[in-house]
């Protein structure tokens, strides 16, 4: 009898969580919390078990043995709907980075980071979709995956980019690894009149096929 109730608790505690996770809404991504990294290729069977690092406050990606070694981002509820950690700005557009020399289409995009000298603008808006499993965040036109050249060990600091793709290259970098970033609250807004930030005119529990890789970088 005790084992037939542990499995029933078992049924419904994974139902719950499952009913949880169909109702993500940009309300979700707020607050200030952890962002965590996913080995993931698919957004429709990424989930936590698939953890491999954090963001620190610097905005490397880095090994998560640790909460310590993890970043606490705050995301801006008004313009430009940004993100911040105690070093500063985050943003894949500071010139100052590393470059993904080793991809084709995104030889010129530059690595995430948080520092006191950028200033955040519209372009470094981020934000999760209506219908997710887990509060997945994604950038620019309906795109939710990263680049990243390696998972690291304790103690390093890798680089992460923005993954894009075209007809030469149509999937991860080689030698690469393809990732997700999941959002993990950790406070809520301060404010209770939180203005939710734009995100896409999609919902992907009606739209389950979309590949939310971006749009196809053209020639």
């Amino acid at each position: 009898m005790a084992v037939k109730q542990a499995i029933l608790s078992l049924v419904l505690f994974s139902s719950a969580l499952l009913s949880q996770a169909q109702e993500i809404t940009q309300q979700d991504f707020s607050g200030s919390g952890h962002i965590h990294v996913l080995n993931s290729s698919d957004w429709r069977t990424g989930n936590p078990n698939q953890k491999v690092g954090c963001l620190d406050n610097d905005g490397r990606f880095v090994a998560d043995n640790s909460t310590s070694n993890c970043g606490v981002f705050t995301r801006l509820s008004v313009y430009p709907y940004s993100m911040s950690t105690k070093k500063g700005n985050c943003t894949f557009q500071d010139e100052n980075t590393v470059t993904n020399t080793d991809s084709y289409y995104g030889k010129n995009d530059h690595a995430w980071t948080c520092n006191s000298t950028y200033v955040a603008n519209i372009n470094d808006d981020l934000y999760t979709i209506d219908g997710f499993p887990y509060p997945f965040i994604c950038f620019g036109d309906v795109a939710c995956f990263y680049d990243a050249k390696k998972i690291p060990q304790q103690g390093e600091l890798i680089p992460l980019w923005q993954f894009h793709w075209g007809s030469q290259q149509g999937g991860i970098t080689p030698g690469h690894v393809m990732l997700q970033l999941l959002w993990d609250q950790i406070a809520p807004p301060k404010t209770k009149e939180t203005v939710l930030a734009p995100g896409p005119d999609i919902n992907v529990a009606e739209n389950s096929q979309e590949p939310l890789k971006g749009q196809q970088i053209a020639e």
